[in-house]
């Protein structure tokens, strides 16, 4: 299956230009049609001062909610006219639900979404319900990443479970005929005599698909998981990086951390996650 479309998720302002300019780039490599999506959340009042709230201020605040959401919907509409590819833009209204619940709503039927890292303790948040939530590959791009060719090579992060396995066959719309794919295991190497291996499978696989995919095995040592994995892209020149998320429950991740939310926080080039 090609991408035919693509959703960009604005969850920060801050962040529009970024990935406006990253997903008309590759909507036009891909020949997708692209959308548009940002949500007005609900004005949020607090009962000790909501008595102090007039409908004037309601207004007010309305009014700054839709100026933002017009300055992105500027940016987005530039990058498709800079790029030459259709698109459509959505603004929606929260109307009582989570803003990014809303969003979900409206990304589940395209092939590939994409969202932008904020910066900042929040780093992550609306960007993991996507995740999450979504049923679909979410393409992450860090803040001030200038467009460059993703499908040339990748460093995959492998491990024998769902998510990790749904990634490996995601990442092979996005990426280019006789790409170079590091398939990258942090565990022991099998013994000389292990032929039929999953990882392996998973390079053959690959292989045919018309990639040149290669097993890598690491020790992870003293280093984080995440930190392997941006080394290995950085030596190898891997244009993304491609991994499994949130494999765990909410809990453990909240209180033991993992790679996703190290790779969220502070990747310094793109990861598709999927989930």
């Amino acid at each position: 299956m090609t991408i035919r479309t693509i959703a960009l998720c604005f969850t920060d302002p801050a962040q529009a230009e970024t990935l406006a300019q990253a997903g008309a780039a590759l909507a036009r490599e891909k020949g997708a049609h692209l959308l548009g999506l940002y949500v007005l959340p609900d004005p949020q009042i607090y009962p000790a001062v909501s008595l102090h709230i007039t409908g004037e201020i309601l207004s007010q605040i309305r009014d700054r909610q839709r100026a933002a959401a017009l300055e992105v919907q500027a940016r987005f509409e530039a990058r498709l006219d800079a790029e030459g590819v259709v698109g459509e833009w959505r603004c929606l209204e929260a109307k009582y639900i989570p803003p990014v619940e809303r969003m979900v709503e409206s990304v589940r039927a395209a092939d590939l979404v994409m969202v932008g890292r904020p910066d900042g303790d929040r780093a992550g948040h609306g960007e993991e319900e996507i995740i999450r939530a979504s049923g679909r590959p979410v393409l992450m791009i860090p803040p001030g990443w200038e467009p460059a060719p993703l499908g040339r090579a990748a460093v995959i992060g492998w491990s024998e479970t769902r998510e990790a396995a749904r990634a490996a066959h995601d990442a092979v719309d996005l990426l280019e005929d006789g790409a170079e794919v590091t398939l990258l295991s942090i565990a022991k190497q099998p013994e000389n005599d292990e032929h039929h291996y999953p990882a392996q499978d998973m390079a053959t696989m690959l292989s045919r698909h018309g990639l040149s995919a290669t097993v890598v095995h690491r020790a992870a040592g003293q280093s984080k998981i995440s930190e392997i994995l941006e080394r290995e892209a950085f030596r190898t020149g891997a244009g993304v990086i491609v991994t499994g998320a949130f494999g765990h429950s909410r809990a453990y991740d909240f209180v033991l951390g993992t790679v996703t939310w190290s790779l969220l926080r502070g990747a310094k080039r793109p990861v598709l996650f999927s989930k």
